[in-house]
């Protein structure tokens, strides 16, 4: 019995001919590429040894280049399996874990009555564009093109307005015969109102929603409204022909621009953002983007944007409920991930999102953006490195533990044993970077201990990173506290900063104080994009999120919040000092060792001087703070790894 084309064509969507063909082929690694979605094996129709057998995942299709077969997906399971097409589809279906739809006089029902809801959903996408520009759509227009969205991009994306009005659509579409029982099915009306029946989008502007062949099926709106009572966003309820966990919006227009875009050896893959303007700005900038509707990121999502190439970025807004959807995606893509599907992830600071990018920016600043994606080993371990201090053995095993939950999880072996090895491997080195106490003349000889003689490779390697942690930790603390820059502007100006990137980020921060702008990370961020900086840039986005310090309501031995930012522009200016002067005693010492002390009274007097300062220098340091500089830490507090 035929099967209806919109099952067919939602099969099509769902199956991926590569992991249905790997289940039955040896793909050859040498000529294969998954990242690209291309795979080679042995024909199965004919006897070779060479692999001619080429299959194009994100086409869908093969082609055995020795014995000319070739096709979709569906001609290749009638081969290998000996079925005919129904049954091919019904294979496949059992599978994908589609159930084959029934071939009644009910279904043919079910079937009308789908068509009818998207020509009725249709009719109101067009009356909702026409009212855009219409005189009722001026307060729409307006917000608009505050966004930078004129009337190029209101065709280019489909755009409308939904008037403040209670029974807009449900009038227009009724004048042409549409029952309100449709409207309602359609997911445009809800039961309610004197009439019995109420528009479910008002005032708002109207973003379509397409399937995977472009056609409108369901709306997201954005209120215009003032009431802070009214949902910003609200889109389509489910219904017959819209289910919102198995769509993505834009998803058609992002395969072209990925199409268009696509290098020879694309392993890229869509941008995944979380809402309509996030992928609007993206795709004016011609990258590739699609985003969930209204919901966390699901696996037929996921496996929607892996079809299109084995490696999507997903973008996140760096506040709260950000940093919660990126856990949420991590976790849906973690028991899928292989040679050809990974994900990456780009954190932006709160406050800041790819629209603003794009319009204060450009497009380049929004590209540049994306060249700061972690990999999904490295998100993945800073998440559960972040879930407490690891500052007992007890928390660290803990950490050791989840990674190798975390890994567990990951269905492919090989790629299983990897981040196994990964995460050992930034554990290791999170645990041999962990500051150490100072060295007690005596107290490891008690024990037997004693140190080396000279300093070991492992040692100097060790000293550097704390102390590059430290110069990281004084600058942050400059982006984060700008009020520190009243007293210390000049000497923070004149600390010697080795890694260009944090130099540049440096001059970023004294350029805006200088201006007497605003010294946020969003603003340095913006800065350094605007003056091509953009690997500086990425540095600042990946900077873990301040702690902010709260003063307890009730407690009368709280200090108030100019005595604390006291205490830290004191202890900041004590370390910064200590790092733009020691250069220099350092320099008098060994100035002065060139001379005889013993002869040269004048050499020993600056010697004795130069030793003093160095001492003084420390020890109003180690007075003001910890000897491991954090600028998370409240003053006085014990140090921790955030910095890191």
């Amino acid at each position: 019995m035929r099967r209806p084309d919109w099952y067919i064509k939602q099969l099509r969507e769902r199956v991926s001919i590569a992991d249905y063909a790997g289940k039955r082929l040896t793909w050859d690694r040498r000529k294969s590429r998954p990242a690209a979605g291309d795979y080679w094996a042995p024909c199965p129709f004919h006897t070779e040894k060479s692999a001619s057998f080429h299959v194009r995942d994100r086409e869908g299709a093969f082609k055995c280049f020795g014995c000319g077969e070739g096709g979709d997906v569906f001609k290749l399971c009638q081969k290998l399996e000996g079925l005919d097409f129904v049954g091919a589809i019904d294979k496949l279906a059992a599978e994908a874990g589609m159930p084959p739809p029934e071939t009644t006089p009910q279904a043919q029902a079910a079937h009308d009555a789908r068509g009818r809801l998207m020509r009725i959903v249709a009719a109101a996408h067009g009356l909702y564009r026409k009212a855009l520009r219409g005189p009722e759509g001026a307060p729409a227009r307006t917000y608009l093109e505050g966004r930078g969205l004129g009337p190029d991009a209101w065709d280019q994306f489909g755009i409308g307005y939904a008037p403040d009005q209670w029974t807009f659509a449900l009038d227009a579409l009724g004048k042409d015969g549409v029952r309100r029982e449709d409207m309602i099915a359609a997911g445009l009306a809800r039961e309610g109102g004197r009439s019995g029946a109420i528009d479910l989008f008002r005032h708002r502007v109207m973003f379509p929603i397409a399937d995977a062949q472009g056609r409108v099926i369901a709306f997201g709106g954005r209120t215009l409204s003032a009431d802070k009572d009214t949902p910003k966003y609200v889109n389509s309820p489910e219904s017959e022909v819209y289910h919102k966990g198995q769509v993505l919006y834009r998803l058609k227009e992002a395969r072209e621009t990925l199409a268009r875009n696509r290098k020879a050896d694309g392993g890229e893959g869509f941008v995944v953002a979380e809402g309509y303007l996030d992928v609007a700005a993206f795709e004016r900038a011609g990258v590739a983007a699609v985003a969930p509707l209204g919901t966390a990121l699901t696996d037929e999502q996921l496996q929607l944007a892996w079809k299109a190439g084995g490696a999507p970025i997903l973008c996140f807004d760096g506040d709260s409920a950000g940093l919660r959807a990126a856990d949420r995606a991590l976790d849906t893509a973690l028991p899928h991930l292989g040679p050809s599907r990974t994900v990456r992830i780009v954190m932006l600071p709160a406050g800041l999102d790819p629209d603003d990018v794009f319009r204060t920016s450009g497009p380049e600043a929004l590209k540049a953006l994306l060249a700061t994606a972690i990999p999904a080993d490295e998100a993945l371990f800073l998440r559960e490195k972040g879930r407490r201090p690891l500052d007992t053995p007890e928390a660290r095993a803990d950490l050791q533990k989840r990674l190798k939950d975390a890994a567990a999880r990951i269905a492919d072996p090989d790629t299983r044993r990897q981040y196994d090895r990964a995460f050992n491997d930034r554990y290791y080195a999170l645990v041999r970077a962990a500051p150490r106490a100072p060295y007690v003349k005596g107290a490891r000889a008690a024990r037997g201990q004693e140190p080396p003689a000279t300093p070991t490779p492992e040692l100097r390697a060790l000293t550097q990173v704390q102390y590059s942690s430290k110069i990281e930790g004084m600058v942050r603390l400059a982006a984060d506290h700008a009020y520190v820059l009243r007293a210390g502007a000049d000497v923070f100006a004149r600390l010697p900063i080795a890694d260009p990137d944090l130099d540049r980020i440096r001059h970023a921060i004294l350029d805006l104080w200088a201006a007497s702008k605003p010294v946020d990370r969003t603003a340095i961020s913006h800065h350094l994009l605007s003056a091509g900086h953009q690997s500086a840039a990425g540095a600042v986005l990946r900077w873990t999120p301040p702690v902010a310090t709260k003063r307890r309501e009730g407690d009368p031995e709280a200090p108030p919040p100019e005595e604390e930012a006291q205490k830290v522009e004191a202890e900041w200016m004590a370390f910064l000092t200590l790092d733009v002067t020691s250069p220099q005693v350092v320099k008098e010492i060994d100035e002065a060792r060139q001379r005889d002390l013993d002869t040269d009274k004048d050499a020993f007097v600056a010697a004795l001087a130069a030793v003093t300062a160095r001492r003084n220098l420390h020890g109003a340091a180690i007075a003001r703070g910890s000897a491991d500089f954090d600028p998370d830490a409240k003053p006085g507090s014990a140090p921790d790894d955030r910095v890191l």
